[in-house]
């Protein structure tokens, strides 16, 4: 499927100005939070990517960087365990405060193993900080701290989120029909 043909077949829920502004927003509250501190930002690859981006040169705190990249997807199917490709470097978690930046919270699944997984490693605190909210009709293990965007409980892709590997580099967010 082309990203032309997958765009007709969706409607537009966000576009880039307003999930530009959400990250001004989250920025704000994140520095207000975070102001004097120094936090290690790990961004949830490959979604966070372009979310990650934006935010951190936004950041007005000292920041040291790493990722993770972690998933419980395998071909756009959700399975029940967190498979680790890359954890971040022990020296950059432990008695750090941290500030996870992931694209969206979906279930929560991944962000609760990823979070009691960086407090095993010795965080001092972790934080979450998502751009999406994805509103679904079940209690999520996991609260973002910081959250930019809700949205409804629909396949949405755009802005770092792909549809069947396509999409991410899509400016707006959209919702498949």
């Amino acid at each position: 499927m082309s990203t032309k043909q997958l765009i007709s077949e969706s409607s537009l829920l966000y576009s880039n100005k307003q999930i530009g502004d959400a990250i001004v927003d989250i920025a704000n509250r994140c520095n207000s939070t975070l102001r004097d501190a120094e936090v290690t930002i790990l961004p949830v690859m490959k979604g966070a990517l372009i979310f990650s981006g934006q935010l951190i040169p936004k950041l007005k705190f000292h920041c040291l960087v790493d990722y993770i990249h972690a998933t419980r997807y395998l071909n756009n199917k959700g399975h029940p365990s967190v498979s680790w490709i890359y954890e971040p470097k022990l020296n950059l978690v432990k008695d750090k405060i941290v500030l996870v930046v992931d694209d969206i919270l979906d279930e929560g699944i991944t962000l609760n193993a990823v979070k009691n997984n960086l407090i095993e490693m010795g965080a001092k605190k972790v934080l979450v900080a998502v751009l999406f909210d994805k509103k679904i009709d079940k209690i999520k293990p996991i609260k973002a701290d910081f959250f930019g965007l809700e949205v409804p409980d629909a396949y949405v892709y755009g802005f770092g989120l792909d549809f069947n590997g396509i999409g991410r580099n899509i400016p707006h967010l959209y919702a498949h029909k």
